[in-house]
């Protein structure tokens, strides 16, 4: 979570792209001027776009819960709008997609889906309920609007400056301009990715039911024997029957994945059983267990956090210049944008300090404090999101929440509030970014992406909070099922600053220590030429906070696919496409058979 931890590892696409700065002209279909936004279709675009969203939605909140990431869909909503909308085409006898509509569809596409990361749903809001200040649901759900839609004006004020003026790459944006070009230039043949999609989908879909459902297979195989006097059961040591976290391995790769698997070997083969030998823990269980060890991992993931915050240091000097820019004279096109935004921005910062003050419990100058505290650093995220492809979500809402934590002293919960107010726009201002460096390079009108985007804001809320309460609803927060390593890294950050060192379980402060450490070591070890064979500190850290069967299973399936391409790369589906088959599958029979268990449709583990 972020891809909210591993910073968003998932936000590199598979697609190849051109060189880092690139002239947009080149990517527009014919020699026209660019279209208005009168002139942009939009009716089919939104509407297909709005059902792909859906299903980025229900698949990030499930896949967010259970490891912290999410995934920008960029590539997979474009396969799927261009395959949706070639085939409606066929059966109505009409043209098929426009680059505009193509361009549209992904962009409220990808904006209803990352809603969990903007709403918290995998970090602030669970961290929350762990905490015991569960706020109500109507209440996340429009919180998730305001904060959404600030990152949306935040992503257009920046337009110009990051994407024109200084010509940042944002890498996924340029990928995804290059597939929609190809796919128009290919016709309506159905592209190699959308076809292992498809595929990898159904499959996931019946792997699922058959171990939910009829229960003919367990959720995970566990290793046989015992490690250190403790079962390897009770370690959580196995393999799990898991299309999602193996589609997973198959998106991060075998660095991500192998940096999981030694992550759970620290965590649970060697320190787990320490901790029961001495009696530092209760009980074998996994909540007990994991309650020690998120010191350790969470320590990794704030000392790869200090690393790139002191990288996004050289972004400061910018920032000042960033700023003053945002009210120069515009274009046409912007100027009906910016006209929007006057009449959506009021609304969104009210909302905003309305839900703080009444519902969420931050005083007026607690609010105004993060609010301003809001461009600079969503502009500081930007940057690095434009530069290396990877939105830092989870360390400017870090920074935002430990500040917090230093000016209101014995209230752990309003930290966490805090930084979700960075941490929510981020991820929607980044998101929004990638999408408007592809509507630059293909001409798509400013007004109707700021439309889109808006929109996207909107139904994500309508899908992504019912899910979630089906969710934690049917499986509970902090179970093997649901281990939210987000929310306890929000839990954490918040424990330690009202309560110090002394709040910590036994040699718990000893072992964050020693986990910030390493992940400051790590991560600056990784900068350099050993980048591709350093272990990635977060990773590591994640595979301290989920059961043992995660980090094994999503390895098995970053090697598997690594093998696979390297023995048949020609024959080879796109492998973006069969991983994410895989996540969306199990993610909507996932939620659907949490709605039959509480309905008692189906029997419940």
């Amino acid at each position: 979570m972020t891809r909210n931890q591993v910073d968003s590892v998932l936000k590199k696409e598979d697609v190849p792209g051109p060189e880092t700065r690139i002239e947009g002209p080149r990517y527009l279909v014919g020699a026209g001027p660019r279209p208005s936004a009168r002139d942009e279709p939009m009716a089919r675009a939104l509407v297909v776009g709005s059902l792909i969203g859906a299903v980025l939605a229900v698949s990030n909140v499930y896949m967010g819960l259970k490891l912290g990431l999410w995934e920008s869909g960029n590539i997979i909503a474009t396969l799927l709008a261009f395959g949706g909308m070639a085939a409606l085409s066929r059966w109505r006898g009409t043209a098929g997609p426009s680059t505009g509509e193509l361009q549209l569809a992904q962009t409220v596409a990808t904006s209803m889906g990352i809603h969990s990361a903007t709403a918290g749903l995998m970090g602030a809001i669970p961290a929350l309920t762990l905490m015991g200040a569960t706020p109500p649901g109507w209440a996340v759900a429009l919180w998730g609007v305001g904060l959404g839609s600030l990152g949306v004006w935040v992503a257009f004020v920046l337009r110009r400056r990051l994407l024109e003026e200084e010509a940042l790459p944002f890498p996924t944006g340029v990928a995804t301009a290059d597939l929609i070009s190809t796919l128009k230039a290919r016709g309506e043949a159905p592209p190699v990715g959308a076809r292992g999609l498809g595929w990898a989908g159904l499959g996931a879909v019946g792997v699922t039911w058959l171990r939910e459902g009829p229960r003919l297979f367990p959720g995970c195989s566990f290793f046989p024997g015992r490690l250190g006097g403790v079962a390897a059961e009770q370690l959580q040591l196995g393999v799990g029957w898991s299309p999602l976290l193996l589609g997973l391995g198959v998106l991060v790769g075998p660095r991500v994945g192998v940096s999981l698997l030694l992550g759970a070997v620290v965590a649970w083969g060697l320190l787990a059983p320490w901790l029961v030998r001495e009696g530092r823990v209760a009980t074998s269980g996994f909540e007990h267990l994991v309650a020690w060890l998120t010191w350790p991992g969470v320590g990794l993931m704030v000392g790869a956090s200090v690393v790139t915050f002191a990288a996004l240091g050289r972004q400061v000097p910018a920032l000042g210049a960033d700023v003053l820019r945002l009210w120069r004279r515009r274009a046409a096109g912007e100027r009906l944008a910016f006209q929007w935004q006057a009449s959506v921005v009021p609304l969104a910062v009210l909302l905003v300090l309305l839900l703080g003050s009444t519902v969420f419990g931050l005083r007026p100058w607690h609010l105004l404090l993060a609010l301003v505290l809001l461009l600079p650093l969503c502009t500081v995220g930007a940057r690095a999101a434009g530069q290396t492809d990877i939105c830092p979500v989870a360390t400017m809402g870090a920074l935002q929440q430990v500040a917090f934590g230093a000016v209101v002293q014995g209230q752990p919960t309003l930290g966490v509030v805090a930084g979700s107010v960075v941490a929510g726009p981020l991820a929607s201002t980044s998101v929004g970014l990638w999408s408007l460096q592809t509507g630059r390079l293909l001409g798509t009108s400013v007004l109707r992406q700021f439309q889109a985007q808006l929109l996207g804001v909107v139904l994500g809320a309508a899908v992504s909070l019912p899910t979630y309460v089906l969710l934690v609803e049917a499986h509970g927060l902090g179970s093997p099922e649901l281990p939210v390593p987000a929310a306890l890294q929000f839990q954490a950050l918040a424990e330690l600053s009202a309560r110090g060192v002394e709040g910590l379980p036994p040699s718990g402060a000893l072992a964050a220590g020693l986990g910030l450490l390493a992940g400051i070591l790590l991560s600056l070890l990784a900068r350099g030429r050993l980048e591709h064979f350093v272990p990635s500190a977060v990773a590591v850290g994640i595979g301290f906070l989920v059961p043992a069967y995660y980090s094994v299973t999503i390895c098995l399936g970053a090697l598997l696919a690594a093998g696979v391409s390297r023995a048949w790369p020609a024959s080879t589906p796109a492998p973006r496409g069969v991983g994410a088959g895989l996540i969306i599958g199990e993610s909507l029979m996932g939620v659907l058979l949490a709605l039959l268990g509480l309905l008692g449709l189906v029997s419940r583990a």
